[in-house]
């Protein structure tokens, strides 16, 4: 437990706290760069929450909320030498609390093997897994951009993710490269560790083919893709793009069910955005 003489104190983070909770992910292998930590603080300053121990930040958690019916758990983090202290439960609670005030109707997360045992104390449960697969650089093999560039489409995203997240779609694509096709579009984005792509949502496998194509002819590193098991097309093409399956988190959600269309997602946005 922690030292009652200690204290504990918890609070939105803001622009200064940028550098600390990057390099909080960083020693954590994350893949999540000042700039995703920056995007989140433009979603939701509100949901952006850190806790401080003897005046140090050790913890982070942050809650974006897509309108009233969808929110979204991230970014629980606690540095190594402060696990099992009970700091992420405090700050889940305190992030679920911006929730209830808010009369949010779901809050979906994805969680790790170790932080499922907290989140099912909290009332989530068990939706659906999502994985993360990978592609090293070596592996890649000579692909040609066939997709154009353009902008995401929130309207065809408003469909597959069923809530909106048209001001997150607009806030990644500033700072990334995002390819279109016919009823499709994916984002390729900057990560510490390796590339991203997500989100891609697409009608169609030929048309999320094509753009995740497309995104990899324009990646020179290693890439990441996190996609749910249980579209077989994602499936298939990440195979035959040479990704390999690297973790499986399971999805959870607190509250009432909420599902889009998810045979028309292929790529998530990552953990912390859906």
């Amino acid at each position: 437990m922690p030292s009652s003489s200690v204290e504990i104190s918890i609070r939105q983070f803001t622009e200064q706290d940028i550098r600390a909770v990057a390099v909080l992910s960083a020693t954590a292998g994350w893949n999540h760069t000042a700039a995703d930590w920056q995007l989140l603080l433009y979603l939701h300053e509100e949901g952006c929450l850190l806790l401080e121990y003897a005046g140090r930040i050790v913890a982070t958690t942050t809650l974006i909320c897509y309108g009233d019916r969808l929110a979204w758990l991230g970014m629980a983090l606690t540095h190594p030498e402060y696990r099992r202290l009970g700091f992420a439960r405090r700050l889940v609670e305190s992030a679920l609390k911006i929730a209830e005030a808010k009369g949010i109707q779901s809050v979906k997360l994805d969680a790790t093997d170790l932080g499922r045992p907290l989140y099912e104390s909290l009332g989530f449960r068990h939706e659906q897994l999502i994985e993360r697969w990978s592609r090293t650089e070596a592996s890649s093999n000579k692909l040609e951009p066939a997709a154009s560039p353009g902008s995401p489409d929130s309207e065809l995203d408003r469909q597959a993710f069923g809530a909106d997240r048209s001001q997150a779609l607009r806030l990644l694509a500033a700072g990334a490269l995002t390819f279109t096709a016919d009823h499709g579009f994916a984002v390729l984005r900057n990560g510490l560790r390796a590339a991203y792509i997500g989100p891609c949502v697409a009608r169609s496998p030929e048309a999320a083919e094509l753009v995740i194509e497309s995104c990899l002819a324009a990646c020179s590193r290693d890439c990441y893709w996190d996609l749910l098991p249980s579209n077989h097309q994602a499936v298939k093409i990440a195979g035959t793009l040479s990704f390999k399956a690297e973790r499986r988190l399971v999805r959870m959600v607190k509250g009432a069910d909420f599902r889009g269309n998810e045979s028309m997602i292929y790529a998530g946005a990552g953990f912390e955005l859906g």
